[in-house]
């Protein structure tokens, strides 16, 4: 009999918005315990954090099912349909940052908590909390529980995994960078069709959100000698951060000085649209872990912490902090903040970093095995756990189960 896996994360986006990176967190996971599990079937859970709505939505996204549910209705999700699967695999994305309670990224259920199944595996889970939040914070005891419950808690960055491990239970924490860095782009968008962009010079791929995109392009429009060698194709990666916005606006300010792509695209459609370019400014961390695997030059504008910064954690594994433009230093903080935003300092500012942009040859990605090896690791432990849970276990987590 196969034994039926449970994906639970926000495949769909934050709010059912396609996001292009968290469904490739999803075709990550379905891939490398499709590999290791052959004999297994899994279903797909994404939460809808924004909608208001009891039972199941489904949606077919590139030949996926996603069942979308409700954060109000997670809890009774886990209580009841999730009981009967012989395994929960929840997450690769932000859903211990955390969430309001109750929670199924964070088992806020009794019932659940006390349920000798289905075993609960983390799939390179983030936390935006910092070490002391989670500590010693308002959440310190969810988390303690989650922990408790797990099987196995992989999470996203070292920080998170030292933190965790002081609330005990250490030898199920363990840190996995994230799992779409083991992809193979060209595999994955074999087939993928998307528009071809007009091409007479390299071209620089850009999308940021519209509060900083009017600076960044004031920059680049003042920067001749990237403009001899680069077209600017400005483009929406993503709804939940309405980069559609920015598109408009510069084409409102601009015109035909530069080019533009005017409508969202589909998850991997987005990807492949970005595999053209042969540079990459972005403000989104799957954008930039896109222009990594693609082996293009690249800069992510990071709006976050610098210890929690997903970006900053993730180029450290390259040495790579230098793609990074900060916010704050390089004027991009409070849209309100004309003075930064806009002028001749701000041009100044971006100077240097566009000239690093323009002086990187598009080549290779870097050396990606150390990470790889992490990553299978990860996944050859969620699958062994998976197929060492016993049939008892399975037997005993289905009685439990309800109708949803």
């Amino acid at each position: 009999m196969k034994r039926r896996v449970a994906l639970v994360g926000m495949y769909g986006g934050y709010f059912g918005e396609r996001n292009p990176g968290c469904f490739l967190i999803l075709e990550a996971a379905l891939r490398a315990l499709g590999r290791r599990l052959p004999d297994a079937s899994f279903d797909i859970y994404s939460e809808d954090a924004i909608g208001r709505f009891h039972g199941l939505r489904s949606e077919l996204v590139h030949g996926r099912e996603l069942r979308y549910f409700s954060s109000q209705w997670g809890q009774t999700l886990l209580e009841t349909s999730l009981m009967g699967y012989d395994a929960l695999v929840l997450g690769g994305d932000i859903i211990l940052a955390p969430p309001p309670a109750p929670s199924v990224f964070l088992l806020d259920s009794p019932v659940f908590l006390e349920s000798p199944g289905p075993p609960v595996f983390y799939n390179a889970a983030h936390s935006a909390l910092s070490r002391e939040e989670i500590v010693d914070g308002f959440h310190t005891e969810r988390l303690r529980g989650l922990c408790e419950r797990a099987d196995y808690v992989g999470v996203r960055t070292e920080y998170v995994r030292d933190a965790l491990r002081e609330l005990g239970c250490a030898d199920k924490i363990a840190f996995c960078p994230d799992p779409t860095l083991s992809l193979d782009l060209t595999e994955v968008l074999r087939g993928v069709e998307v528009p071809r962009l007009k091409r007479e010079k390299k071209i620089l791929g850009l999308s940021v959100m519209a509060h900083f995109i009017e600076g960044i392009v004031d920059a680049i429009a003042a920067d001749a000698t990237l403009l001899k060698d680069y077209d600017v194709w400005v483009y929406p990666y993503s709804r939940q951060y309405n980069h559609i916005e920015g598109v408009l606006r510069i084409q409102q300010k601009y015109g035909d000085r530069f080019h533009y792509i005017e409508r969202y695209q589909d998850p991997l459609a987005t990807f492949a649209l970005m595999a053209q370019f042969d540079a990459s400014i972005n403000d989104t961390y799957h954008g930039t872990i896109a222009a990594l695997l693609a082996g293009i030059p690249f800069l992510v504008i990071d709006r976050e912490d610098a210890v929690r910064s997903r970006s900053r954690n993730l180029l450290r594994l390259f040495s790579w902090e230098d793609r990074i433009v900060t916010a704050r230093r390089h004027g991009l903080t409070d849209p309100a903040d004309d003075a930064l935003l806009l002028g001749d300092a701000l041009v100044e500012r971006w100077r240097g970093p566009l000239q690093r942009l323009r002086e990187r040859p598009r080549g290779e990605p870097p050396d990606l095995g150390p990470v790889r090896a992490i990553i299978h690791a990860h996944f050859d432990r969620i699958a062994h756990g998976i197929a060492a849970s016993s049939s008892l276990t399975n037997t005993t987590a289905r009685t439990w189960a309800r109708p949803a």
